[in-house]
């Protein structure tokens, strides 16, 4: 049975956060072309005149970008859902220089929850966790924790697909509402 001693970490960057969406508007202004999330399809995507960590490098610096950010829809659902029988926190390897901007974005779209910034998933204890980096699930699932990849273009692959075949508590999940049903399930 859950309690509010079990902590849930959630990702910030391509689960609580749009973050692709915001790169992809930016560089469509800048460049004037017309990119989409679903062209993302790495982290180091390449849009031609930027590549995707190249435009994070210059955008997340300005606090303004970084509290543009839309909350990923059906996140705020869940994060309700999630906090009436566990403690969610959230973490991100964002760099120093925007960590004030990213507290302020959780402060004003979710309330007072924990921040941690590190630079593996790993670093932090925790019960069950959910984020967008096949490399970051499998390092934690090593660990013998319990793991959600939360579905997006850079990670809906064959591949990576098949690389998480090995770990039974591993759950590709396509939305939020498939973690609270496992979690459901589980009860």
């Amino acid at each position: 049975m859950y309690n509010k001693s079990n902590i849930f970490l959630i990702d910030i960057d391509g689960v609580a956060c749009e973050h692709a969406k915001a790169i992809c508007k930016w560089v469509n202004e800048k460049y004037k072309i017309n990119s989409k999330v679903e062209d993302v399809t790495s982290w180091d995507h390449n849009f031609g005149p930027i590549t995707f960590v190249d435009a994070v490098e210059i955008c997340y610096p300005d606090k303004n970008f970084i509290l543009s950010m839309e909350v990923t829809h059906g996140f705020h659902e869940f994060l309700k859902q999630l906090s009436k029988v566990m403690t969610a926190k959230f973490v991100s390897a964002r760099k120093k220089y925007c960590h004030n901007a990213t507290r302020l974005w959780v402060k004003e779209k979710f309330g007072e929850l924990d921040v941690c910034f590190v630079k593996s998933k790993t670093e932090v204890d925790f019960d069950y966790i959910v984020d967008d980096s096949p490399e970051e699930i499998i390092a934690v699932a090593g660990e013998g924790k319990e793991c959600f990849l939360f579905s997006q273009p850079w990670n809906n692959n064959k591949a990576t697909k098949d690389k998480l075949k090995k770990f039974n508590q591993i759950h590709f999940v396509d939305s939020f509402t498939d973690i609270i049903h496992f979690l459901s399930n589980e009860m």
